[in-house]
């Protein structure tokens, strides 16, 4: 179970490989995959990849397998108007990152909509949601919530690897933890 902020960290660079490849914002991508992922943990908090699409589909964006050739899962959806519904399935979650991308560019409705020429990730989201990626009226107001943590962290991220100080002590102590637990381990008495 990863908190937001480690999925962000852990999928950063996933998310970076789908704007290269289909001028996705990473921000949008990591939005969207916190929002249809998440799912309620034992601690009561909502956590990215605990919801049925994601922990038994790698699905982190609740992409339905209309017009799909690879393998699915049927799940309840019961806040849809189909309350069970057929799932895209990957191998991994850097698969459903780069189809999500993929996804977006394959349709028309997202393309008409202007989703690739806005200027921002905010933009291309509310972009994404007037074209109808959810059901939920909110949809819009939902992901921009969350978005600014999602900058924020990716902001955190880019500020310690571009501080090369700052490698250089995360480097430094990372060497030391390891150095520590090889002695402690094979310490002698």
């Amino acid at each position: 179970m990863l908190t937001r902020n480690e999925f962000i960290n852990k999928y950063a660079s996933a998310a970076q490989n789908v704007y290269k490849k289909y001028n996705v914002f990473p921000q949008t991508v990591l939005t969207l995959a916190i929002v249809e992922s998440q799912g309620k943990g034992p601690d009561g908090n909502y956590y990215p990849g605990l919801n049925a699409s994601a922990k038994k589909a790698n699905n982190y964006f609740g992409i339905k397998a209309a017009n799909w050739n690879g393998k699915t899962i049927k799940l309840s959806t019961p806040n849809d108007a189909d309350k069970i519904s057929v799932f895209r399935k990957y191998d991994s979650v850097e698969d459903s990152f780069n189809d999500f991308g993929k996804f977006l560019n394959e349709n028309p409705r997202y393309r008409k909509a202007g989703v690739f020429e806005a200027p921002d990730f905010i933009t291309q989201m509310q972009l994404i949601a007037k074209a109808g990626y959810a059901e939920n009226p909110n949809y819009a107001s939902l992901l921009t919530k969350v978005a600014k943590s999602v900058n924020d962290q990716i902001n955190n991220i880019k500020e310690i690897t571009k501080n090369p100080n700052n490698l250089f002590i995360i480097f430094g102590l990372a060497g030391l933890i390891i150095y520590q637990i090889y002695f402690s381990k094979n310490a002698t008495v």
